[in-house]
């Protein structure tokens, strides 16, 4: 007698979890046909619909882009500065006076900057004998590599072209 009533009891509930499920499934074809559009690439990249202005993530990645900041070298106002005096001695025992200045990027045309902040070595150029200064600097590459993406580059060019 307890077996059929159990028995009974697990046949009920089972009926009464089908029809639940019946009538809910309304509500969850409407639910399956109802699609998410996804947002279009463009407005997903749009830094100023987001909770930061594209100047504030220029100005985030100029003073931390990855390793070394921008402003390190170039200044808070990017205006470039003397960074070091020294001295080098050739084997003729001729001694050259030489500065490494950071140049100025607030005037900077986007290409160069974009070029630039990215290259992994400088192009080769011809020197002068008497250019040791500029030979040894050059090809020093002072610059860091960034591996930074282009909207990355893009806002910290845009951060440039507006700091006050």
């Amino acid at each position: 007698m307890k077996n059929i009533f159990l028995i009974l009891l697990f046949a009920y509930a089972f009926s009464y979890t089908v029809n639940a499920e019946e009538n809910q499934q309304p509500e969850l074809r409407e639910l399956e046909q109802k699609t998410v559009e996804p947002k279009p690439q463009q407005d997903q990249l749009d830094i100023n619909n987001s909770f930061i202005t594209k100047y504030e993530y220029g100005k985030m990645l100029y003073n931390n882009p990855r390793g070394i900041g921008c402003n390190s070298c170039h200044g808070n106002d990017a205006r470039g500065r003397k960074m070091v005096d020294f001295k080098q001695q050739l084997l003729d025992k001729k001694v050259y006076n030489c500065s490494l200045v950071i140049p100025d990027i607030k005037n900077i045309d986007y290409e160069t900057f974009s070029t630039k902040v990215n290259s992994k070595k400088n192009p080769n150029l011809k020197f002068e004998k008497e250019q040791v200064c500029e030979k040894l600097i050059y090809y020093a590459n002072v610059m860091p590599t960034y591996f930074l993406v282009e909207e990355e580059i893009e806002a910290i060019f845009y951060y440039i072209q507006n700091i006050k």
